[in-house]
């Protein structure tokens, strides 16, 4: 009698959260395969250095980052030089505090021979830039806050945007839209028609994205923790009865003679396992609760690193005109330091160096960051030092790439790399070709690396090795669960909307 019992109230949970949730299990195996092969809109750091007007530095460029801020009453972060216009300008990022001290970063421009602060741009100026980076006509320019393509908090700093219609190219007419910043006056973001109507049946369903919600980052948060909760108990429900059947229904394994019932129970079986380790591994997408730790150093670590600064002494167009004797085309200048010491990275359309900013010592050029200066750097990063260090030439476990075969490698991360493991089980890998600290993995982190990033999106280094095992994979599994999904379907409608006419059936359920 209990356990008839229990698999009643088992059959009536997996019925109607089954009938709340179809529709969304459905359309997540359904976006989930266009998202697959469409990420959502992005501009690569290799797309944007490659339209990037070289670095024109004549004999009155330029003043020092900190010596242009200084002047304009000004404490930054993080500085850029590169063009705007026919004028070299630098680009910091500035910290400020509301009314509530909630922290906010904001981009904005300095001329980089006075040091005066630039105004926000206007959209005829936005135009001017567009058309400037992309060697189009820009036909329609609009404001705008935030919208579907530039709706993620990592374009907070670049706000307000303009978004800039452009024409038709050399390859026909795509459809581009650039999304340019007032304040920094460069282009953040392109999308295109075939992206924004690929994502509209990808990222967007898929992650539920909508901008009316997704423009609250907490309650978008919720909802989709929220959704993701119930459907972890359908698949589990799902899954506890198909074995039961499966096994310990002594008259026949499959029991269900209706047609949808019968292959919703087949293909369910099919299903089940990847149906909820993709769901709950979507719901671990989110971090609820705080279950894993960021994958980024924190400030105590990033402080180390950077350590003292002094500030460059050797003057920007010193280093330029190093570059430019050498033959390079520079587009972008970045300021950085590391253990104390200041280099400008100079980035050129297809490759980049470093300059070491001290007065004290001849300019000289490397492609990357000193050994002895990173490995120091490491040393002092925690309190204790690193049990192991090594020079990584190739990707690992933690550290990879997602998108091995991407066209020009737009998505790649970079190599070499170092890496320093800690006994606590702590691991950090540092670029030294741009100075940063790129990932950082504890033992939460790892878990994160299996039951999120390895069953959500199985990549797994076996199935990195094999791409078109791994396509071939997901894409076969997707379609399994998606006509699962549709035999759920017409049993949720059935359900709610039952066919007073219809010859009530024999009991098919035990």
């Amino acid at each position: 009698m209990a356990q008839s019992r229990f698999k009643a109230t088992l059959i009536w949970l997996h019925k109607w959260i089954g009938v709340v949730l179809v529709l969304f299990f459905t359309m997540w195996f359904a976006s989930g395969i266009v998202l697959y092969f469409v990420p959502f809109p992005a501009l690569t750091e290799t797309e944007r250095l490659a339209e990037l007007p070289v670095i024109e530095a004549g004999s009155d460029c330029c003043l020092n980052a900190e010596e242009a801020a200084r002047l304009a009453g000004l404490q930054i972060g993080a500085a850029r030089l590169g063009m705007h216009a026919d004028s070299p300008v630098w680009r910091v990022l500035t910290t400020s505090r509301d009314t509530s001290s909630r922290q906010s970063d904001h981009w904005q421009m300095l001329d980089a021979r006075t040091g005066a602060l630039l105004p926000a741009m206007d959209a005829a100026q936005a135009a001017a830039v567009a058309e400037a980076f992309s060697e189009r006509h820009a036909y329609a320019v609009e404001p705008v806050e935030r919208d579907q393509w530039t709706v993620p908090q990592g374009l907070d700093p670049y706000r307000p945007l303009y978004k800039v219609s452009m024409g038709a190219g050399a390859q026909g007419d795509d459809g581009l839209e650039l999304y340019v910043s007032a304040q920094a006056a460069e282009v953040v973001r392109d999308t295109r028609r075939a992206e924004r109507f690929w994502n509209w049946l990808g990222a967007v369903p898929h992650w539920i994205y909508p901008t009316v919600l997704r423009q609250f980052p907490r309650a978008w948060h919720h909802v989709v923790v929220w959704l993701s909760v119930p459907g972890v108990v359908l698949a589990v429900s799902g899954l506890a009865l198909g074995a039961w059947q499966l096994f310990l229904n002594r008259s026949r394994w499959i029991p269900y003679r209706k047609f949808w019932m019968r292959w919703h129970h087949i293909l369910g079986l099919a299903a089940a396992v990847f149906t909820l380790t993709w769901i709950f591994s979507g719901l671990l997408s989110m971090n609820p609760f705080g279950v894993f730790s960021p994958g980024r150093p924190n400030n105590a670590e990033l402080q180390n690193w950077h350590g003292t600064i002094k500030g460059p002494t050797l003057p920007v167009r010193d280093a330029l005109q190093l570059t430019k004797r050498d033959g390079d085309n520079v587009r972008e200048v970045r300021l950085i330091s590391v253990d104390g010491e200041s280099w400008y990275l100079m980035r050129s359309a297809n490759h980049q160096r470093l300059v070491h900013a001290d007065r004290r010592l001849l300019p000289v050029s490397f492609e990357r960051l000193p050994d002895e200066l990173i490995i120091g750097a490491l040393v002092r990063l925690r309190d204790s030092e690193p049990t192991q260090l090594d020079y990584l030439q190739a990707y690992d476990s933690q550290y990879y790439s997602r998108y091995p075969l991407s066209p020009d490698n737009r998505w790649q991360r970079p190599l070499p790399v170092w890496r320093a493991a800690w006994e606590d089980g702590t691991t950090i890998y540092a670029d030294p070709g741009s100075g940063r600290l790129l990932l950082r993995v504890d033992d939460s982190g790892r878990w994160q690396r299996i039951l999120y990033h390895g069953l959500h999106s199985l990549d797994f280094s076996i199935l990195m090795q094999r791409p078109r095992l791994r396509d071939a994979l997901v894409i076969g599994l997707s379609l399994l669960g998606l006509v699962m999904c549709v035999t759920a379907c017409v049993l949720a409608w059935r359900s709610v909307f039952p066919n007073k006419r219809r010859r009530t059936p024999a009991r098919d359920d035990d």
